[in-house]
């Protein structure tokens, strides 16, 4: 069996973008985000990441539209100080004397989820990306693709060209899919295609509104913290939070919000009621869709230093295990574009966890034209003979030769 292993550069070989960008990385998403339309419409909500930037940044409102920090950096740094808040105001997060400090954080950090997702939505929103379709034609259905992407390129392309399907194709199965509304998932069949094994969440994953409560942050939903919904299409409105529905997207890509789930909400506790205040003025107008269910939002282990994995039940522990078991009887590993950033110490175990299970040493493929550093952190770190490693310093596109790695 081949494990093919999709970082960043995968995503850049997309050069098909109605937009005109490219999948963005760190230190130019900003840069991206104001390329795109999006960055002009009213309910794409880019307030508190202002208020945070001007407050910390001890820059003027309008300086954002030439910000360009690296959104790893700064998202983390948004974190932390959440998590330091939620800490401390355990159960009094908006009524201490800090409250609006800790208004600033937790809707900072929202906002950058959805603006994350929702610039990585509109660029892979056009056509099926060839470099993947190209790719797909040398995997077998035994094989394993596993992806520390949140786009969905590579979903598309496997529904498109093969019997890969969202029921059972990413190994971890979803409570329900969104078919132009919502349906249950397909009965177990016979396997005739690779599992997609997406290590940081997806752009089309979905579970409800984060909130602060008893000094973290809680899901809305009453049901298990590993349910978790899928975003597949829509042909008609579907109802989303206040209505705000936004056509024109591709499978497998939406506006910037999902569609609401078919749950209820955990229970007001006694004593409490709830409150929800939308501000109106003729820039944010209420969407025509409905808003029933409950409020979602996007299911991704955003690009922070300290990554959160277990928040979301057994869901990640399950993808990490799976992903352990491939590699460690793989034959040949394929890397496409994956650098193995310093921050990603999980990933980094991962490896040297499934080699040293290994009784045979595997070929190593690596594809990324800066690769001396990738090269010597298999053969120092995890132990493989340079004889069984092949480099190609290119970068991955539609004219790539596929033949030379299979």
């Amino acid at each position: 069996m081949n494990v093919i292993i999709l970082g960043a550069g995968a995503s850049k070989s997309y050069s098909e973008s109605p937009t005109g960008q490219k999948m963005p990385i760190a230190n130019d998403f900003f840069k991206t985000f104001h390329n795109l339309d999006i960055a002009s419409n009213s309910w794409v909500l880019i307030g508190f990441i202002i208020q945070y930037f001007a407050q910390y940044r001890n820059k003027k409102t309008l300086d954002f539209l030439d910000f360009n920090e690296d959104i790893e950096i700064l998202h983390s740094e948004v974190k932390n100080r959440l998590l330091e808040s939620l800490i401390s105001s355990e159960n009094n997060f908006f009524n201490k004397e800090n409250a609006l400090n800790n208004m600033q954080y937790y809707k900072a950090y929202m906002e950058l989820i959805f603006l994350f997702t929702s610039v990585i939505n509109e660029i892979q929103n056009g056509p099926v990306s060839k470099p993947h379709l190209n790719l797909i034609k040398y995997i077998n259905p035994d094989d394993s693709i596993i992806t520390f992407n949140w786009d969905t390129l590579m979903d598309r392309a496997l529904s498109e060209s093969t019997d890969w399907n969202t029921s059972e194709g990413y190994y971890v199965k979803p409570s329900k899919i969104y078919r132009n509304g919502w349906v249950d998932t397909n009965k177990k069949e016979e396997k005739k295609y690779p599992y997609l094994i997406k290590l940081h969440g997806s752009t089309n994953w979905i579970t409800s509104h984060l909130i602060p409560e008893n000094g973290k942050l809680e899901m809305l939903q009453e049901t298990n913290a590993d349910d978790f919904y899928i975003y597949e299409s829509s042909i008609d409105p579907y109802s989303t939070y206040d209505g705000r529905y936004m056509p024109g997207y591709t499978n497998f890509s939406y506006g910037y919000y999902p569609p609401n789930l078919p749950l209820k909400g955990k229970k007001i506790p006694e004593g409490m009621m709830l409150m929800k205040n939308i501000i109106r003025t003729g820039f944010n107008p209420k969407g025509e869709a409905d808003s029933f269910g409950l409020v979602s939002m996007p299911l991704i282990i955003p690009p922070v230093h300290n990554k959160e994995y277990d928040f979301y039940g057994n869901i990640f522990s399950t993808l990490w295990s799976k992903a352990e078991e491939d590699i460690t009887k793989a034959e040949k590993i394929i890397l496409i574009g994956y650098s193995f950033p310093i921050t990603d110490i999980r990933t980094n175990n991962l490896f040297k966890r499934a080699f040293s299970k290994r009784k045979t040493m595997p070929q190593i493929i690596i594809v990324n034209p800066n690769s001396s550093q990738i090269e010597e952190r298999f053969i120092f770190e995890f132990g493989i003979k340079k004889e069984n490693i092949s480099i190609y310093n290119e970068y991955f596109d539609v004219n790539f030769d596929l033949d030379k790695l299979f």
